[in-house]
C-alpha cells in the first residue's frame, strides 16, 4: 500500500486524541475547587456543552476511521 494511506491514518488518530484532550481540557479549565462547573450564564452553557458534544462526536470519529485505516491498509 500507498505510504500516504498510513500517514492519513496516523493523522487521523492523532486529531481524535487530541480533540478528545481538549475536551478533557475545557472541561476542567470550568471546574472549580469542589468538582462543580460554572459557568458566567445560561446561554454559556449551553455552547460550552454543544461544543464539547461536538468535539466529543468529531474527535471519536476522527480516532475510529484513522483507526480503520490503520488496521484494514
Amino acid at each position: 500500500m500507498d505510504s500516504s494511506v498510513y500517514v492519513l491514518g496516523i493523522v487521523l488518530t492523532v486529531i481524535g486524541l487530541a480533540l478528545g484532550l481538549w475536551k478533557g481540557k475545557r472541561k476542567f479549565d470550568r471546574t472549580n475547587e469542589h468538582g462543580v462547573e460554572q459557568f458566567r450564564s445560561f446561554g454559556g452553557k449551553m455552547v460550552a456543552t454543544t461544543i464539547d458534544d461536538l468535539l466529543s462526536w468529531v474527535a471519536l470519529g476522527s480516532l475510529f476511521v484513522g483507526l480503520f485505516i490503520l488496521a484494514f491498509s
